[in-house]
């Protein structure tokens, strides 16, 4: 529509190449959202009569019902074309902006609310998880370097899952904040000479300010790096939570849900972990995602550059699939039966008790931690059971004469008992994992006020341009709240 007025009619191929038309409907909503509040500033500004942003108003309610042709370049014609044709008045909408400020502020629209529903996603696998830790109490190996390493607490490591979305959480409503900061009003890039209140716009949309210069309101698309990044670290976690669960189903720990499994085409026994698997590789397209974005931006010169619009379509894809994976994620996380017979067998398979005899041999006997583990270690790569007697001989062959109490020993190489004992902060002692938990009950249900009370920040400013519509006799409702839900 506008390379008509100006250049001869672009080549098939090459329309179709620039097109972004496939992919925009994932902010057809925002658009409509962005021009009624820009019409609104228009009319404010007094450069709309009251009948103009009326008719403007009600043609672009009328568009958000009933969809746009897709034989556009891109969805701003798209919806200003189909605007035009129910009202002539159409054709004053586009004053005093540019598309390069009306995309950057759909996109941010996108951003927030897309962050907005992964952090409530990210609340509801942190419940989970912590239901799972509160019912689930059995005494497991840990691993480092996935071998046996000492004996934990069950639902001491499952809070593990809980801490890395923690900081996801954290890292999502960041991304949030630098998201949330409206464009609109910076044009191509040098502002504009319409006396436009940039403020009055920001505040319809829900935004909690504005990018105060022009040119790097339209020429920055960190916020969209950094809501890639949060994305792809998040899934990163994610990923290596399913690959646990996969190795742990391999050795009989845990078993998934059915719902979460498939079976083999030839091999009727099997029940494989599919949703595990694609879990771990969408994490790893994430990053690739994540690449991407990055190398296309890394470049580019100030101010805006076309190449901007292949980064649209990996923030699209990379929120909604986050969103989906955090879905699926929860489910299967609900469904998991832990084998505690299996877990509590192991837990001390491979001298996982060793670092618990150097320990007594340090504080009983006060032999220099590093000795006492040559003496511990010495005794394992012998193989032999662990006794007062051996312990006793391997001892005086570091030069250390000592009398071990046999009772001692065995409290001390008793596996349920050496958990129990690391009453530290942090630790696996029951009463310590109990405290953990509780506190943490505590943080989601404030993270869950904090998110709420966002919602409702953007929902009544939201509110404000639906009353700023009734006000010159327009009608136009936001459909944010069903968004959100």
């Amino acid at each position: 529509m506008f390379r008509k007025e100006r250049l001869r009619e672009m080549d098939k191929e090459a329309l179709n190449f620039t097109s972004s038309i496939e992919h925009d409907s994932n902010i057809f909503y925002y658009d409509i959202l962005v021009d009624v509040a820009h019409v609104l500033c228009l009319h404010k500004g007094c450069y709309l009569t009251t009948r103009e942003a009326v008719e403007i108003i009600n043609a672009l309610a009328k568009v958000l019902k009933e969809g746009y042709s897709r034989e556009f370049e891109d969805i701003h014609e798209a919806i200003e074309a189909k605007v035009t044709e129910i009202t002539k008045e159409g054709k004053r909408m586009h004053t005093g902006r540019s598309r390069n400020d009306e995309i950057a502020t759909c996109l941010r629209l996108f951003a927030r609310d897309n962050l907005l529903r992964i952090a409530q996603k990210i609340l509801e696998v942190q419940s989970t998880i912590l239901d799972l830790a509160e019912k689930n109490d059995a005494i497991m190996p840990g691993f480092t370097h996935l071998q046996f390493a000492q004996p934990t607490r069950l639902s001491h490591h499952l809070l593990t899952y809980y801490d890395l979305f923690e900081k996801d959480f954290e890292r999502v409503i960041e991304a949030f904040k630098r998201s949330n900061l409206c464009p609109l009003g910076a044009s191509a890039f040098a502002s504009t000479s319409y006396n436009l209140d940039r403020g009055f716009v920001a505040k319809l949309l829900g935004f909690d300010g504005i990018l105060e210069h022009s040119e790097f309101a339209v020429s920055t698309r960190d916020f969209l790096i950094e809501a890639i990044f949060s994305c792809a670290m998040l899934m990163t976690n994610v990923s290596r939570i399913a690959e646990e669960l996969i190795v742990f189903s391999t050795l009989g720990f845990v078993d998934i849900p059915e719902e979460f499994a498939s079976t083999s085409s030839i091999m009727p026994q099997k029940k494989n972990p599919d949703v595990a698997e694609l879990l771990r590789a969408k994490a790893g397209k994430m990053i690739g995602s994540l690449t991407s974005a990055m190398s296309i931006y890394k470049g580019l010169p100030f101010s805006y550059n076309r190449d901007f619009q292949e980064m649209n379509a990996i923030l699209y894809e990379t929120l909604k699939a986050t969103q989906a994976s955090l879905r699926v994620l929860n489910g299967m996380l609900k469904g998991l039966k832990f084998n505690k017979e299996a877990f509590e067998a192991k837990a001390s398979e491979g001298f996982s008790i060793a670092t618990e005899i150097a320990d007594m041999l340090v504080k009983d006997f006060r032999i220099p931690f590093r000795d006492a583990h040559k003496i511990v270690a010495r005794l394992v790569s012998q193989r032999l059971n662990v006794t007062a007697e051996n312990v006793e001989k391997i001892a005086r062959e570091f030069g250390y004469e000592i009398k071990v109490n046999e009772a001692k020993l065995l409290d001390t190489i008793d596996v349920k008992k050496a958990v129990e004992r690391r009453k530290i902060t942090g630790g696996t002692a029951k009463e310590e994992v109990e405290r953990m938990i509780k506190v943490r009950k505590e943080k989601i249900l404030k993270q869950r006020r904090k998110l709420l009370r966002v919602k409702k920040r953007i929902e009544a400013r939201l509110g404000l341009l639906e009353r700023e519509v009734e006000k010159i006799g327009g009608a136009f409702r936001v459909d944010w709240e069903e968004s959100q839900d």
